[in-house]
């Protein structure tokens, strides 16, 4: 710089010797914050990446719990279907068993009834008996 300064006076020599050494150091603190923020920009980068990291796992979470809800609706909705026929079989089993009672009921009254005949066939028997007994053995003439 002296070469450059050759034809100037000693005051503006100092001015721009000054001005020079005082962009040095500006020159110097830019550099030293330059390698701050460049530190500052890989730690935000590795936060970012770490923060991105997370996200991912938590939507891949999300995305698992989402399909495990979707499959336990779809169960529930099955379980459903499967508890809704079995009402229905219900429904007719227990109206089959309503009708077989009522034919079982009706079988009895006929029982009853042909118990209630046989009964009344038996107590007419020996007089049908003594009344064949009778035709064979036909009183003598007189």
């Amino acid at each position: 710089m002296s070469i450059i300064l050759a034809g100037c006076d000693d005051g503006e020599k100092r001015k721009a010797l000054a001005e020079a050494a005082q962009a040095k150091v500006e020159l110097v603190k830019l550099r030293a914050e330059i390698v701050k923020l460049k530190g500052e920009i890989s730690y935000l980068r590795q936060n970012l990446q770490t923060e991105n990291q997370a996200r991912d796992n938590l939507q891949q979470k999300l995305d698992q719990l989402l399909e495990e809800k979707d499959t336990a609706i779809t169960e529930a909705q099955d379980n459903q279907q499967q508890n809704d026929n079995l009402v229905l079989v219900l429904a007719e089993q227990t109206k089959k068993a309503n009708d077989l009672e009522k034919q079982v009921e009706q079988l009895r009254a006929v029982i009853l009834e042909l118990q209630a005949a046989i009964e009344q066939q038996i107590t007419e028997q020996p007089q049908s008996t003594e009344q064949i007994q009778d035709i064979n053995n036909p009183p003598p003439l007189e």
